[in-house]
């Protein structure tokens, strides 16, 4: 009974954090030290956050970190087909966005192709956790320039649908953000939460190599 309590209240935690929400430090010595989310990784559950350096030396395991959980429901004034999730709307307003031809034009890294997608596809909902890049095609990844994916990069979906869970969808456009690293274990590599979905090619991705969270939060 105790295991399941805290199953839900973590499953609770991972669908109502946003990236860009605010993380605030409040027992131990680290004590009123903000930071800001910045992922969701599914499978072992947990949300991901940023903090400066000088404030990661002073936290400790069991410290507690209160998370101003805000933006799951956020919608798009004249967009009903783009649907938005796991994205703080501050920063979602931060990220450059412009519209062009009755289409949005999402700065982005770089464009991944579906065939790449493997860790977590059919999960059930994107509005919590990441799936990922597959990277045991070196040469593909490195043709598509993926060798080069930081953390925090904004990254562009090719026919992958994450509206009501994760799949293979043509036309479909869904943007990310990477939210951590490579891995050698099989359909496994950098793992992307999805902030903005639709099911058909109204989404365009404009290729900047800045367009990363961490340069947003700093405005």
């Amino acid at each position: 009974m105790y295991l399941l309590e805290i199953t839900t209240e973590n499953a609770a935690l991972m669908t109502f954090a946003c990236i860009g929400n605010e993380a605030k430090v409040v027992s131990g010595d680290a004590k009123g030290a903000k930071g800001y989310v910045t992922g969701m990784h599914g499978g072992i559950e947990h949300v991901l956050i940023c903090f400066e350096e000088k404030d990661l030396e002073n936290l400790a395991i069991d410290d507690k970190i209160m998370i101003k959980a805000y933006g799951q429901g956020l919608k798009l004034e004249g967009y009903d087909d783009v649907h938005l999730m796991n994205i703080d709307p501050d920063l979602f307003e931060k990220l450059g966005i412009t519209e062009k031809d009755g289409r949005l034009q999402v700065p982005v890294v770089a464009k991944v192709p579906p065939y790449l997608m493997g860790s977590g596809i059919g999960s059930s909902s994107a509005y919590t956790g990441d799936y990922d890049i597959m990277t045991a095609d070196t040469k593909e990844i490195k043709r598509l320039g993926l060798d080069k994916l930081n953390f925090g990069d904004l990254v562009l979906l090719e026919d992958c649908d994450n509206t009501y869970g994760r799949g293979y969808l043509k036309g479909a456009v869904s943007i990310g953000v990477v939210v951590h690293s490579d891995c050698v274990k099989a359909g496994h590599g950098p793992g992307i939460t999805t902030i903005i979905v639709s099911k058909d090619p109204i989404i365009e991705g404009v290729i900047d190599d800045k367009a990363n969270i961490g340069q947003y939060m700093k405005k």
